[in-house]
């Protein structure tokens, strides 16, 4: 039998605590100004991360009224990172993504909609005196209404280092499982701005639970075009 969930309601700028290593937790559910954790002690990072997964899933898979998207890359710019705090040593991040819009779109008379879409990233991971290679590639789904530049976005990604130690930070893997939350602006001449609060980890997902898992918040800040 499952352990009854007890739900705790934490501010939003707290959201980059639900990955860490000290808290157990099993649904994210996001609100205008707080994200509710439904905590369970017996729950570990591998059942989370598949909630999310299966969550972004169904969410693909069971809109209330689907309409046809032009599908393609659609978007491309330049992201830079600096961490939330610090343990050992202080990382930050840069790199190129591009965004690859899928064919749905989710949209109410209201004018506001849900869209999917798959993203990419290549760049560099800065910290402990090393500097290494990261990249990434993920899915998102993306909020926003029609005629209004502003958009926020929910997305995992799957995040790949050339090496697991920087420094004295031992990341435990070089694969390391993402999640953020953003928000945007897209201005009339289709130039995009955009800030994210992003956790990536190993999560202890498809590693042993003795693996070094010190996992990495970031603030990332992005400026792109939109095609």
């Amino acid at each position: 039998m499952y352990e009854a969930l007890t739900a705790v309601c934490v501010p939003l700028h707290r959201i980059q605590a639900a990955c860490d290593d000290s808290l157990r937790k099993a649904v994210v559910v996001p609100n205008v100004q707080y994200i509710i954790l439904y905590v369970s002690k017996g729950l570990t990072m591998r059942s989370f991360i598949i909630v999310l997964l299966l969550g972004s899933f169904i969410g693909c898979l069971a809109p209330v009224t689907a309409l046809s998207a032009e599908s393609g890359w659609n978007e491309a710019g330049i992201r830079m990172g600096l961490q939330v705090g610090s343990r050992n040593s202080y990382f930050r991040q840069y790199e190129a993504f591009g965004v690859y819009g899928l064919p749905w779109d989710w949209r109410g008379s209201s004018g506001w909609g849900v869209t999917p879409q798959a993203n990419t990233s290549l760049g560099v991971l800065d910290g402990g005196g090393e500097t290494g290679f990261i990249g990434s590639v993920g899915t998102a789904l993306v909020l926003n209404k029609q005629g209004s530049g502003f958009s926020t976005d929910f997305g995992i990604n799957a995040n790949f280092l050339d090496r697991r130690q920087f420094g004295s930070q031992d990341f435990g893997s070089i694969l390391q499982f993402g999640a953020y939350l953003g928000i945007n602006y897209c201005f009339n001449n289709n130039i995009k701005i955009g800030y994210r609060l992003q956790h990536i980890s190993n999560g202890h997902i498809v590693y042993a639970e003795d693996t070094p898992n010190p996992g990495l918040d970031m603030h990332m800040f992005a400026i792109s075009h939109v095609f």
